[in-house]
């Protein structure tokens, strides 16, 4: 009988696998795609994010930024309907996953980290998501002068 730790293993390798596999889809489709027209592509369905995920994102990006104003809700409500226009929403679950748990200290995160590809997805995703907040207004609060 296989011991508890061999089984989470095999699982998260499994959960790991669809994960780079998301990535790698993100990565071409980042790289592949067309520069941005007014309509939306037809590939990626405009409104396949569920409200609840883009409310997340929302007050998330709204924290990131400096806290809940309108200048940033306007902002990040733009970033993430920009971004749902390019992503498909499992693939944005599947890189904001991993991106996540890339940064899990421990042997339970050594999965994530040493995954062949996962770093440089993770830095395209990152920049992709930053400069669609940068086309929308956002900028990094600045640190208090003291």
């Amino acid at each position: 009988m296989q011991s508890a730790d061999h089984q989470l293993r095999i699982s998260l390798n499994r959960i790991l696998s669809g994960l780079i596999l998301g990535f790698c889809l993100l990565s071409s489709s980042l790289a592949d795609s067309p520069a941005p027209t007014a309509a939306p592509s037809a590939a990626v369905p405009s409104n396949d994010y569920p409200t609840q995920a883009r409310v997340e994102y929302v007050f998330g990006c709204m924290h990131k930024y400096g806290g809940e104003n309108y200048d940033h809700l306007y902002g990040c409500v733009c970033a993430i309907d920009k971004i749902a226009e390019k992503i498909p929403y499992a693939n944005f679950v599947a890189t904001s996953t991993l991106a996540v748990m890339i940064k899990t200290p421990g042997e339970r995160g050594g999965a994530f980290r040493d995954a062949a590809g996962g770093r440089e997805a993770i830095k395209a995703f990152d920049s992709f998501i930053a400069e669609t907040e940068a086309t929308c207004g956002l900028k990094k609060k600045k640190p208090a002068a003291n």
